[in-house]
């Protein structure tokens, strides 16, 4: 068994903190952000608006855009490394408040930046098993819950949102979720990690260097594995966690710029909701069209990294 993609959805903050708005507080200025990161804005969610409210926001709409009701999902995969809460599950959570009554089963997976790729691997494995027939898989993010604004090399790279994408069983295997890879290497765990104060710690250097060493590994495996070069994939939607790591990758695989997209510049770095909001605005906008292939790479704290192979 495989899948389709049926629906999508995303959700953004109202409030958008530019590069500008970091100049006013701290020693930093425009030109040094978009130098070194390729960022100019992200959304920051409101004191009281939780992980839990973004997620059943971009849940519903995908329900709106698949045509369905909540009670014809059977599992719901949350990527999150910034609840509110750590239980119930942000997963529980948003069923409960989209009024699901069918004991549909939900959990939430913890890889940071390449969460949302463990996440599609779960429901590829569920779908492969045949054990589920709609599975909804969320990305949903708070990081500015730990931005130290005394640190300005990490307070301006992070922001939050959320998007969920819907797929259905299918007999056909060269569709929707058609192939992924997760891994991780607890060796470097003080290259990139959170604080017990609830701050970002990174070796920014270091971790550079591993992200664009390990991201293109990865997407290589996938095209490995799946009998297909750089020529078959229509598009690559990497991890949007910086312009220079987004663009040496690409070199290194050998894909040209203009089948890279890059949301980075316009939601800056959300971790585990990152690969839905960049589909989810691609989708919005007519970039990427319907039949299309996608390639996406990950890489995280951990460390994580992975990719998926996603037929749209």
């Amino acid at each position: 068994m495989g899948s389709r993609l049926i629906g999508y959805g995303s959700y953004l903050p109202q409030r958008v903190m530019t590069n500008q708005d970091f100049e006013k507080i701290m020693d930093t200025s425009d030109e040094w952000i978009v130098q070194r990161t390729g960022m100019r804005e992200r959304h920051f969610a409101r004191d009281d608006e939780t992980v839990v409210d973004m997620a059943t926001v971009a849940a519903r709409r995908a329900l709106e855009n698949a045509n369905i009701s909540v009670n014809d999902i059977d599992m719901v995969i949350v990527a999150t490394t910034s609840p509110e809460t750590d239980f119930p599950s942000v997963a529980v959570q948003v069923l409960g408040n989209l009024g699901a009554t069918n004991n549909a089963p939900g959990f939430d997976v913890r890889g940071a930046c390449t969460g949302y790729i463990y996440a599609l691997h779960c429901a590829r494995a569920f779908f492969t098993a045949g054990m589920h027939r709609r599975i909804m898989v969320i990305g949903a993010e708070k990081m500015s819950r730990f931005i130290d604004w005394s640190d300005r090399s990490t307070a301006v790279l992070f922001g939050d949102g959320a998007g969920a994408l819907i797929f259905e069983s299918s007999t056909s295997s060269y569709s929707g979720i058609i192939d992924t890879v997760v891994m991780a290497d607890g060796a470097d765990l003080e290259m990139l990690y959170g604080t017990t104060d609830h701050h970002i710690k990174m070796n920014g250097p270091e971790t550079y260097k591993k992200a664009v060493t390990l991201m293109p590994q990865a997407a290589s495996y996938i095209m490995e594995h799946a009998g297909i070069t750089a020529d078959n994939v229509d598009w690559i939607v990497p991890h949007q966690a910086n312009l220079r790591i987004i663009q040496s990758g690409a070199q290194r695989l050998g894909f040209p710029l203009d089948k890279i997209l890059v949301t980075v510049d316009k939601h800056a770095n959300t971790s585990g909701a990152s690969g839905v909001l960049a589909l989810s605005y691609a989708f919005d906008n007519n970039i990427i069209k319907k039949g299309q292939l996608v390639l996406y790479p990950a890489f995280g704290a951990g460390l994580t990294w992975g990719a998926a192979l996603i037929r749209v």
